[in-house]
């Protein structure tokens, strides 16, 4: 299988992350209140509103960070989606991977009896353990992988400096 490249976006502004984070906060809390209405109004089950809306509308892919020297490396398992449909955004800090998943039944004769693909937007946001250079990261989606290679920021050069007195 061929590995496609995936655009990676260097973030300036933080805010933009923050915006994105109050839409999906949103997104839930319309849903978990949905939830809550169907139910009855009945109350006591907010966590458990909140976190089915959680598994409906978000998919947390399983992730891996790495370490060398001169580099950091987030891996994440995204069987099934296309390197076009991914968004990777990256600050000195952290990186973001989203996505719109969707998933069609085939058809064929016979019914259903279950489904366990997603439908709905990934979304995983790690802080990383040491400082990167956005504008040099690099993000390839090979055989069902995203991988991110985030080359570290050189550390200042420390300054000694004397005591008057």
């Amino acid at each position: 299988m061929a590995s496609r490249a995936v655009p990676v976006t260097p973030v300036k502004k933080v805010g933009s992350l923050f915006d994105e984070l109050t839409e999906i906060e949103r997104q839930l809390s319309g849903r978990a209140f949905e939830l809550f209405k169907n139910r009855g109004w009945l109350l006591g089950h907010n966590l458990a509103d909140w976190l089915q809306a959680e598994r409906e509308l978000l998919w947390r892919p399983c992730a891996e960070l790495t370490e060398t020297d001169d580099a950091l490396r987030a891996s994440f398992a995204m069987a099934g989606i296309a390197a076009k449909d991914v968004k990777v955004q990256v600050e000195p800090d952290r990186v973001t991977v989203r996505a719109a998943t969707s998933h069609e039944h085939r058809k064929e004769e016979g019914g259903l009896h279950f489904c366990e693909f997603h439908q709905g937007s990934l979304y995983r946001s790690i802080r990383l353990p040491a400082a990167v250079v956005p504008e040099k990261a690099k993000a390839e989606l090979r055989e069902g992988f995203l991988t991110v290679t985030l080359p570290k920021a050189k550390e200042p050069a420390g300054k000694k400096i004397p005591i008057e007195g």
